[in-house]
C-alpha cells in the first residue's frame, strides 16, 4: 500500500537538512543533491541530525507495480515482461523502488522517473 500522502512521504535523513532542499537517495537515506543530479525532491522540514525523519514533497506521485521478481527498497526499477517492474540492470530506468518486493506478484509502492 503506498505511504506517501498527498505527494509527500517520510524518508531518514543521511545527513543535517534544511527545508526546501533538492534531495536523492543514497544509501537508503536522502542527502543533498550536487550540481546537475537528479534527485527525488524537495525537503518540506529540516533534519537536525542523520537518522531524523524529513519529509519530502515527491517530483512525481507514487504508484503502485507489480514486481517480475525481487526488488529491494530504493532500488531503480525499470520496465520488465508483460507489464511488471523489476530491478534495474541493461534496460532504461523508469523509477525508483520506495518499499522492497519480495516475489514476483508482489506489489511494490515506486516513484516514476524519466532517465
Amino acid at each position: 500500500m503506498p505511504q506517501s500522502n498527498d505527494g509527500r512521504r517520510g524518508f531518514e535523513a543521511g545527513a543535517v537538512l534544511a527545508r526546501g532542499v533538492r534531495v536523492k537517495i543514497v544509501a537508503a537515506k536522502v542527502v543533498v543533491t550536487g550540481d546537475d543530479e537528479l534527485g527525488i525532491g524537495t525537503t518540506t522540514n529540516a533534519a537536525a541530525a542523520i537518522g531524523d525523519t524529513v519529509n519530502v514533497r515527491l517530483d512525481n506521485h507514487s504508484v503502485e507495480g507489480v514486481a517480475g521478481a525481487a526488488i529491494a527498497q530504493f532500488a531503480e526499477v525499470q520496465a520488465g515482461a508483460l507489464g511488471k517492474i523489476i530491478t534495474k540492470a541493461a534496460g532504461a530506468r523508469v523509477g525508483i523502488a520506495l518499499e522492497a518486493g519480495a516475489a514476483d506478484g508482489d506489489f511494490v509502492e515506486y516513484m516514476p522517473i524519466q532517465a
